[in-house]
Parts: structure tokens; sequence; C-alpha cells
């Protein structure tokens, strides 16, 4: 068995994931470790892979997106408590959130050839949207520049098994003006990318309202909506965005929950919800129609409450 790496002053509890370029384990705070102030005992600590460590545009990577999301403050994103160093390694201290990813729960129903309640898959669209209301409004450096998270898909969105709806991973998130590493190349997960972001087109908030409307389809529809059999056919996939209409897929889904998913997934921007306080308002619009609650009473079923 590996032993454990030494994390900075933290004791590892174990590995929760690997990713593309970090590493990420969950830890507790020894005695004598230095903890910022809110900081808990318990965290998770992502870890820039030793292979980029002496890679400038991956610690540039790693570096940008703990000074970004540091300053990051809502109930519905993971928090950064800090960055730091430890020896050769590059740390990021994160919020601990004791469950599983919707990618997971989602990959559950989907074996199991069920879909998520609809009053639970509209709570967690509504979660992940006040999320990046807040993002999408927030005011970056000195020139006010805006966030756009480029990688909303349910792997990066943790379900806690208190019924937290939590963003996470801005690993690829742009600042407005500010692009990272090679603009022209493919950045986020291919399912869930707008059309113009597999364009290689500009991409602002409404990429992002785009992905939760692919994750909304998917949740009440019971299915994945892009499924080529390669990369290639599944850029054509996401790039045309023919979608099927959810009225003739889950005929008992209310008429008006249909024609919210639908808005969200047009090629043409344009047609789109412009705002994710659009794209709250039209949910809670839905909710209140259907008599489904917006609170975590909504993932009970999930829950086993």
């Amino acid at each position: 068995m590996a032993e454990a790496p030494d994390l900075g002053g933290y004791e590892v509890v174990g590995r929760l994931a690997v990713g593309g370029m970090a590493e990420v384990y969950q830890a507790r705070a020894r005695e004598t470790t230095q903890r910022s102030p809110g900081e808990p005992e318990e965290v998770v600590i992502k870890r820039l892979h030793p292979s980029f460590r002496n890679d400038p545009a991956y610690v540039k990577a790693f570096v940008d997106e703990a000074k970004l999301t540091v300053r990051l403050r809502n109930a519905h994103i993971v928090r950064t408590f800090r960055l730091f160093r430890a020896g050769p390694d590059y740390l990021m201290v994160q919020e601990l959130v004791s469950g599983r990813t919707l990618g997971y729960m989602q990959e559950l129903l989907i074996k199991a050839g069920a879909a998520m309640p609809p009053e639970s898959a509209c709570y967690i669209a509504w979660c992940i949207l006040k999320a990046l209301d807040y993002i999408h409004r927030a005011k970056v450096g000195e020139n006010g520049a805006t966030i756009v998270h480029r990688d909303v898909n349910p792997a990066n969105v943790l379900l806690g098994i208190q019924g937290d709806v939590k963003l996470t991973d801005f690993g690829v998130a742009e600042v407005e003006g500010m692009m990272r590493g090679d603009s022209g190349a493919l950045r986020g997960t291919l399912p869930y990318m707008s059309p113009e972001q597999v364009l290689g087109q500009a991409v602002d908030a409404r990429t992002d309202l785009y992905a939760v409307g692919v994750i909304l389809w998917e949740l009440w529809g019971g299915r994945r909506l892009f499924t080529g059999d390669n990369e290639a056919q599944l850029m054509h996939q996401v790039r045309d965005a023919r979608v099927p209409l959810l009225s003739s897929l889950v005929p008992d889904l209310p008429d008006y929950a249909a024609r919210v998913a639908r808005k969200a997934l047009f090629a043409d921007r344009a047609r789109r919800f412009q705002s994710a306080a659009e794209f709250i308002k039209a949910l809670e619009v839905l909710a209140r129609r259907a008599g489904w609650p917006l609170t975590v009473e909504a993932l009970q079923p999930l829950l086993g409450g």
C-alpha cells in the first residue's frame, strides 16, 4: 500500500479523486497545523499533481484557480480557504462536503432505468443557478471583469448528505478578457458544452446556463442527451444542439417544465435564458405551478427521508 503523502501538516484520511492536473484528498488538521480563519478541522486538500510541479502553465492554472475561488462566498459554491506551498507541493485547502457527486447519483439512476424525481431535479438546477448568478455578478480585478465557469457538469456538482448542493472545480473558469492557456483549446466537458464553446467561439454566462439546461434535461429525461460513439460524433451533436422534446419522452412531466428545458437549449444563444436570474425565475414559476418545494425537502426522495 502506497504511503500517504505529507500534505503540509495535514493528516491524510483518504484519497477522494484524481483529475487531469490534481489529486484530491480528505484530510484532518493536526494540533500544530496553522489553519485559516473559519477553516474547520476536516477539509479537502487539492494537490497539483507532482508531474506538473515544474510546468509553469499548470502551476499558473492551479494558482489562478485558488486565487479566484478563495474570494467566492456563496452557500452553493465549495469554499476555498487558502493556497500554500509545502516543499515542492502546491496545495489548496477547500471545504469538505460529505456526500456524492451529482454525476455519481445520475449514473446510478440511469443504470436502474429510473429518472430523478422531477422536484429534486428542479431544486438541484435552482441551486446550481444560484451559484452561477453569484459568480456571473461577481466583479474580479481592477476592471470589474466577470467570471464564466465553463465546466458546469454533474461531476462538478456535490450533493451533501444533509442536502447541500454545491458547485466546485473552477479549474478552467475564465475571467472575462483574461483567457488562460491556449485560446483555441477545448476546455470543459464535451457533452455539457454549448454549441459556441465547441466551435471555439467566445463564451459568456449563457454557456454556463446552457450546461445547466443539459443537466436538467438529463435528470428529467432519465438518459444522456448527447451520446456520440466517438469524440467527433459527439462534437457534431453538441454543435447542432438537436434536442428531443421532453414532452415526447416523459409524458407526465409538466408542460411548463418541458418548455423551460427547451428554452435553455437553443443553439442560438440569443433565444436562451439570458441570465441566471431569468432561468431561476422560470424554475420558481414551475415549482409554484407544480407544487414542488424549492428547499432541501425536494431532495428527500434522494436522501432517504
